[in-house]
């Protein structure tokens, strides 16, 4: 049974995930993309299950904005960008929700590889149907690397610690 503060959860991260994505587009796609809502996937590592599905719907509307010129191209990205956010972000819960420090730096690395492989790889194949640019594809995983490193792995890392202290703290005062 969903409860509604779990749903209104979900929504939100949803909402963040896709505004940020929409909002910033010349850092969110291509091979080169720091996806600042990309550190929204470490929220799993604290929410739970809400943080899960918030960042997967979030990511599926907003990768509606990519500028991969057809409509077909477009949802390859919203489905496979999408599907990429679930298995990290849920790969992430299971080793570290309602764990600690060690715990999140783990998730934060297995979110990295499994974003980067993921996106890297199938970027590798939009990049040559929509613009003709072919490279090989540990060219286009590596591309995606370093920005995943600063979205999940720094800023995800501090956005999961922060919310999980504030819980903490506001749990502490009831």
């Amino acid at each position: 049974m969903v409860n509604a503060r779990d749903l209104a959860t979900a929504a939100v991260v949803a909402a963040m995930y896709a505004l940020l994505v929409a909002s910033l587009p010349m850092i969110s796609f291509m091979l080169w993309q720091v996806r600042i809502a990309d550190a929204l996937l470490m929220l799993s590592t604290v929410l739970g299950w809400p943080a899960i599905v918030g960042v997967t719907v979030g990511c599926f509307i907003g990768n509606f904005t990519a500028p991969w010129g057809t409509l077909s191209l477009v949802l390859v990205d919203a489905v496979l960008g999408s599907s990429a956010n679930l298995v990290a972000s849920y790969v992430a819960y299971k080793v570290a929700y309602g764990r600690g420090f060690s715990h999140k730096v783990l998730a934060a690395f297995l979110e990295i590889i499994i974003v980067s492989v993921v996106v890297g790889s199938y970027i590798k194949y939009l990049l040559e149907w929509a613009f003709n640019v072919n490279m090989p594809i540990i060219a286009s995983i590596l591309g995606v690397v370093p920005g995943s490193i600063i979205a999940i792995g720094f800023l995800g890392t501090i956005l999961a610690l922060a919310v999980e202290r504030r819980l903490a703290d506001s749990r502490g005062a009831e």
